[in-house]
């Protein structure tokens, strides 16, 4: 018993100053540059934290996986938790199985619980944004006809934020804030601010598109719906890139459940007749 309680203290007090050594690692300064080029690379925390803030506000899984990433002590609680019921089901007789068992159960479960939460989370925020470029071409053509019907570009914002939750609602925060932003420090601003805090191209392609607009005085609604057409291409270019690569990814699958048990089936008996006659 003394063995297992300091195996696994011994695992706790590693875990926690792996996590502490790696949550307290001091981000790199990055120089304020001029230019586009410049905040395409400046990639800081607060711009994660934007879009991070987004996805909390839309998905209760990003807000609890969050939660628990950036609480040590709950992650510990639980594992703690988790460790008294295997040592109660064990004393109890329900489960049976010695100490060391007992204390790798209890490790895998703390590495699980310090591990996953951060993977879920970075896994549904990709989700989501994947859904933002699904959606985007959508979007992108209710703004069209709402700019062809009269509208201007900050109207059709906060018309379409108002009016499309029910088709993607990250989208919908999305525009929410840059129309918000719009009437504090002007269009451009704002849409320099969405193209930094978004890791999509679609979304770039989006601000960079209104941007020359404005300043170049085009079209605003014919713009849009060739964006909306070239997006829509590029979705359909990724979904035969996929399609074509589908071949080679199922070769070793085929190779490794069809090739080898036909060739078990076909040279199987040939071999069992051979072995006999050797034995024999």
């Amino acid at each position: 018993m003394s063995l297992y309680v300091l195996y696994f203290f011994v695992v706790s007090l590693f875990f926690a100053f792996l996590y502490l050594l790696t949550k307290n690692k001091k981000t790199k300064k990055i120089s304020s540059v001029l230019g586009r080029q410049g905040n395409i690379v400046a990639k800081n925390e607060e711009l994660v934290s934007n879009i991070e803030k987004i996805y909390r506000k839309t998905s209760k899984t990003v807000t609890f996986f969050d939660f628990l990433d950036s609480n040590i002590f709950l992650k510990f609680g639980i594992v703690i938790a988790f460790s008294l019921l295997i040592f109660i089901l064990g004393a109890l007789g329900i489960l049976k199985y010695d100490k060391q068992t007992q204390a790798i159960i209890i490790g895998v479960a703390l590495v699980l619980v310090i591990l996953i939460p951060p993977r879920i989370k970075n896994y549904v925020m990709k989700k989501k944004t994947k859904k933002i470029n699904v959606d985007l071409p959508y979007v992108i053509d209710i703004m069209s006809i709402c700019v062809q019907s009269g509208m201007t570009i900050e109207n059709a914002l906060i018309y379409i934020s108002k009016n499309i939750q029910f088709i993607n609602s990250d989208i919908a925060s999305l525009l929410e804030r840059t129309a918000i932003k719009i009437e504090v420090s002007g269009i451009v601003s704002a849409l320099d601010q969405l193209y930094e805090e978004v890791p999509s191209a679609e979304v770039r392609m989006f601000c960079t598109t209104l941007q020359q607009s404005i300043t170049y005085g085009a079209s605003i609604s014919t713009v849009l719906v060739e964006l909306s057409k070239e997006m829509r291409e590029m979705q359909l270019l990724s979904v035969e890139e996929k399609v074509a690569s589908l071949s080679a990814k199922m070769a070793a699958p085929m190779i490794l459940f069809i090739m080898f048990p036909i060739l078990a089936i076909v040279a199987g008996p040939g071999f069992i007749r051979m072995m006999a006659i050797w034995g024999s």
